[in-house]
């Protein structure tokens, strides 16, 4: 046998080798045995920080996790309008607001420039000028019916054959006359004021709501209508979950109860109060949608995902409360470790464990009398693997 062979067979044999060893090590880290232990010595324990508790029950009432998303509250909704027709414009010094915006009620977040049609500006001219024609004839009836009250007052005041029905009627003319006139003097200031406003005037946008702006309908420099939605304005300090309850499910669940949800992303629990049934089935499940109303902080925004436990129509039952931070996450399981003492520490699976606000409730069992670590469980697990790891070469 050459040389050029022997190197060929060592090459394929130490392969062969490399393989099965990684593959005996694959096998080990895939499926811990939950018997499995570290020991540490005082000092390693204390550098790490490992701290155990042990572990309290509680009577729970059965729960069914759900999941759903947060939606705008449409009680928080405000749209802001033109007041008429005319040019959106910036006010001076400020800029358009942009999606985003935080917007405080009272304040003024742009101007409108009216703007008049020409078939309206010929309307108004020409009502404009039947009103003063009015008030020129107006003037001349006031002058009239106030010399002849005049007269017959002062005829009647000599007894010159003047009724006083003749005076009354003298005095109601003139009083006619010139009520005409004031009316159509406030006729003219009217219209000549709407005219000079909706030719070069502006009027403020206050708005009415604080919150953020969502939407932009309009922009600066663009030509609107009365009434026409120029900005869309949310107050996000309430919110709705909306949680899809699966058909099967629909008859085995608290309704009108407090429950718990938690945002994707978020580590807290938040109680959310009941509000009602959505007006239509859920599309995925073909289930109820159940709405509930939460308190926003401030970070959470309609389209989070979140998880929600929902209490179930059942017995209540004692159950060992295991806290989050005591939990690890491996290989599409939940592990803790129990702290036997010392610097025994041993991982166990836990057995359907059932999602709390702030942790986990399993049934009564071994882990109900033994201490685990609450702090410090990932870096036992990163030591184990890690010397499992050594072990399998």
């Amino acid at each position: 046998m050459n040389s050029a062979r022997r190197k060929v067979i060592v090459m394929l044999w130490g392969g062969l080798l490399a393989a099965i060893t990684l593959a005996s090590a694959d096998r080990v880290l895939a499926a811990p045995s939950d018997s499995s232990v570290i020991h540490l010595t005082k000092a390693q324990e204390k550098s790490l920080n490992i701290q155990s508790i042990k572990l309290s029950t509680a009577t729970l009432r059965p729960v069914i996790t759900l999941y759903g998303e947060l939606r705008g509250n449409p009680d928080g909704v405000c749209l802001l309008s033109s007041p008429l027709e005319g040019v959106v414009a910036n006010m001076p010094g400020k800029r358009w607001p942009q999606i985003g915006a935080v917007v405080i009620r009272g304040s003024s977040l742009g101007e409108i420039k009216p703007t008049v049609s020409t078939s309206l500006q010929i309307t108004l001219a020409l009502e404009l000028t039947k009103v003063k024609a009015d008030l020129a004839g107006a003037k001349v009836a006031q002058l009239t019916s106030a010399a002849a009250y005049a007269r017959e007052k002062t005829l009647y005041a000599h007894n010159k054959a003047v009724s006083l029905q003749r005076v009354q009627t003298a005095q109601a003319a003139f009083a006619s006359a010139h009520a005409r006139v004031q009316a159509d003097v406030q006729s003219i200031a009217a219209i000549s004021q709407q005219l000079k406003t909706r030719a070069g005037g502006v009027l403020p946008l206050p708005v009415f709501q604080s919150g953020v702006v969502t939407d932009i309908l309009a922009h600066p420099g663009q030509a609107v209508a009365a009434d026409q939605p120029l900005l869309k304005i949310e107050d996000f300090h309430t919110l709705l979950a909306a949680v899809a309850l699966p058909a099967s499910d629909s008859g085995g669940v608290a309704m009108g109860t407090v429950i718990g949800v938690r945002v994707l992303g978020h580590q807290h629990w938040l109680k959310a109060k009941p509000l009602t049934l959505g007006p239509q089935a859920d599309r995925q499940t073909r289930g109820l949608t159940m709405l509930y109303v939460i308190d926003n902080s401030g970070a959470l925004r309609p389209g989070m995902a979140i998880t929600a436990l929902i209490p179930k129509m059942g017995k209540a039952s004692a159950r060992t409360i295991i806290p989050r931070s005591a939990v690890i996450w491996w290989q599409g399981l939940r592990w803790v470790y129990t702290a036997r003492g010392g610097g025994v520490f041993a991982l166990r699976e836990l057995i359907h464990p059932k999602a709390l606000p702030g942790g986990y409730a399993v049934a009564k069992g071994v882990l109900s009398s033994q201490r685990i670590v609450s702090k410090g469980a990932q870096l036992l697990l990163t030591i184990q693997l890690q010397s499992t790891l050594k072990r399998s070469f």
